[in-house]
């Protein structure tokens, strides 16, 4: 069992509410009726262990998850340790929020790509006027 919840019915967003994009993603799904878990990295420093089970969820390695020109140097030379110290001391540069439930992670840069964890809430709005 992971540090976060596997609510089948809960959408947890990571991001920086700094960030433009990464607000702009947190509205799409706070526009849905699942219940949602919002995690802002600008306000609320997450764990070594945190930051290791988000990139597992998302398949990827602590650099891929972060934005180079955010950081001085080669992400090839930094190790995971490196990386979350990068992460807690500047919040811009995650690469875009990181978005999961039990069975799906997604790290977005495009806010509307969030639209897939909401699934089919609008799937009653009438489409005509």
């Amino acid at each position: 069992m992971g540090v976060f919840s596997d609510d089948s019915r809960e959408i947890t967003c990571v991001y920086n509410s700094e960030d433009y994009n990464d607000a702009q993603t947190l509205g799409y799904l706070q526009a849905s009726k699942k219940s949602l878990q919002a995690i802002d990295i600008s306000k609320q420093q997450l764990t070594g262990t945190q930051w290791v089970e988000l990139c597992s969820r998302l398949g990827a390695q602590l650099q891929d998850i972060i934005n180079e020109k955010e950081v001085e140097g080669d992400l090839s030379n930094f190790d995971n340790d490196d990386c979350i110290t990068i992460l807690r001391e500047n919040p811009k540069a995650l690469n875009g929020a990181i978005v999961f439930t039990r069975h799906k992670a997604k790290q977005i840069q495009n806010p509307s790509t969030a639209l897939a964890f909401i699934d089919s809430d609008t799937g009653n709005v009438s489409r005509n006027p």
